[in-house]
């Protein structure tokens, strides 16, 4: 994703769309800015002016924040170009999840932290979109794989990942296991300078987004913050839900954080399951969560958590 593109994200969660209203809000603006003579890589005041003088107040963009049903007031900044990026760039300085939402993004947070942590990893973070996608699928994994002392829930054996792990479905692609909604999510950690991707190197890996670069996966400065804060608490959890979820973390990352991305994808077409599926079958459930549930989790970029 590049850089300047979180404008877009940034304007579209400020419109308080759904998550499928805002990526085709991002769509119909990214559809109009392309077919301007002048490309923009940069995420700086000029790209600001062409979003409200040019793409903005066009026809198309407009129309759909219509059909969105947003009020007409915002509608008609868009269409003067007065567009209140300070107060969007203020928003964003609180990032706002439910809380079984932000226990998930979380642990995301944490996957990438203790790879950086783990003296075996050879760079800072997780090295690939390619590695990032596949360690969470190995947590999710090793959670099905232990045994609950209740039963599972029919007609699916989830073991431990029934209760805990990540909410991610798995399918069959050619990278191997993938899940769409991790990648959506990521995108979300990314906006909110969570995490931070950067091309590493014009070196390809086998993932489906990562075709002609390969990126590394740091935190980012607020996603630094909620790390120093909450680390610790992490380590030292009592719930054996959450523990168990934190414990089969710090395994993966043990085992096969230090991996490069050839042996991981050796390692990974070998499994069973990944040998034995064609393309989009189902590999792994997640665990099956509510994401709109009320109350909501505010943290600023300072760290600092509130209720909404």
């Amino acid at each position: 994703m590049a850089r300047h593109e979180k404008a877009l994200l940034r304007v579209s969660q400020w419109l308080d769309l759904s998550r499928s209203g805002r990526q085709e809000f991002i769509d119909t603006a990214q559809r109009v800015s392309s077919r301007q003579e002048t490309t923009y890589t940069r995420y700086d005041e000029q790209y600001l002016q062409h979003l409200q003088q040019d793409v903005f107040t066009h026809d198309e963009v407009l129309s759909y924040l219509e059909e969105a049903g947003i009020g007409e007031d915002i509608v008609q900044d868009f269409s003067s170009g007065e567009i209140p990026f300070d107060e969007v760039y203020q928003s964003w300085n609180e990032i706002r999840y439910s809380v079984n939402e932000i226990l998930d993004l979380t642990m995301l947070l944490k996957l990438v932290h203790s790879c950086s942590e783990n003296p075996e990893t050879l760079s800072q973070g997780i090295d690939s979109r390619y590695k990032f996608q596949k360690l969470v699928y190995l947590v999710n994994q090793e959670l099905a794989d232990q045994n609950r002392m209740d039963r599972d829930t029919a007609p699916y054996d989830h073991g431990k990942l029934e209760k805990t792990g990540f909410r991610y479905t798995y399918r069959m692609r050619s990278s191997g296991p993938f899940a769409k909604t991790l990648e959506e999510d990521k995108r979300r950690l990314y906006a909110s300078n969570l995490i931070d991707e950067e091309v590493m190197a014009k070196v390809e890996t086998p993932e489906i987004n990562e075709e002609n670069c390969r990126y590394r996966i740091t935190l980012g400065r607020s996603g630094e913050v909620v790390m120093d804060r909450f680390a610790s608490q992490l380590e030292s959890l009592e719930t054996e839900v959450l523990s168990d979820w934190e414990d089969a973390i710090d395994h993966v990352v043990l085992q096969f954080g230090h991996m490069t991305v050839e042996e991981l994808h050796e390692y990974i077409m070998d499994l069973d399951p990944v040998k034995e599926a064609e393309d989009r079958d189902l590999l792994l459930r997640g665990r099956r969560v509510k994401y709109d549930s009320e109350p909501w989790i505010t943290i600023s970029a300072g760290g600092e958590i509130g209720h909404v």
